[in-house]
C-alpha cells in the first residue's frame, strides 16, 4: 500500500511539474536600422564593401536594413565623400544620420 502512495504522490509530482514547464523556441529577427535624413539630393550610401546605393531623396523615410554588428557607413554627396563611420548596430536599434 505504501509503494502505490510513494508511485502516485512521485506520479502526480511529475505530472504538475510537467506541465507547469512553458518551454519554446522564438527565433527572432536580428536587423538593425539606418536611417537618414536631412538634404538627400544626390546622395549615395555604402555599406562595409557592399555595392554603392543611389538614395531616393522623394522618399519620405530613408531606412535601410543592417546585421546588427560594426559596419563601416561611407555616404557620398556629389561623388564626394562626406560621411564616413564605423558604427556599431544593436539588434532594433535604429541609428540616424543627418545628411547636410
Amino acid at each position: 500500500m505504501k509503494v502505490i502512495i510513494a508511485v502516485s504522490i512521485i506520479s502526480l509530482i511529475l505530472l504538475v511539474s510537467g506541465c507547469a514547464m512553458n518551454e519554446g523556441i522564438i527565433q527572432t529577427d536580428e536587423f538593425a536600422y539606418l536611417k537618414l535624413i536631412g538634404n538627400l539630393e544626390n546622395v549615395t550610401l555604402q555599406i562595409n564593401e557592399d555595392p554603392i546605393v543611389t538614395v531616393d531623396p522623394e522618399r519620405e523615410d530613408v531606412v535601410y536594413q543592417v546585421i546588427p554588428g560594426t559596419h563601416l557607413v561611407t555616404i557620398y554627396k556629389e561623388n564626394k565623400v562626406i560621411i564616413q563611420r564605423k558604427m556599431y548596430f544593436d539588434n532594433k536599434i535604429t541609428k540616424e544620420i543627418n545628411v547636410k
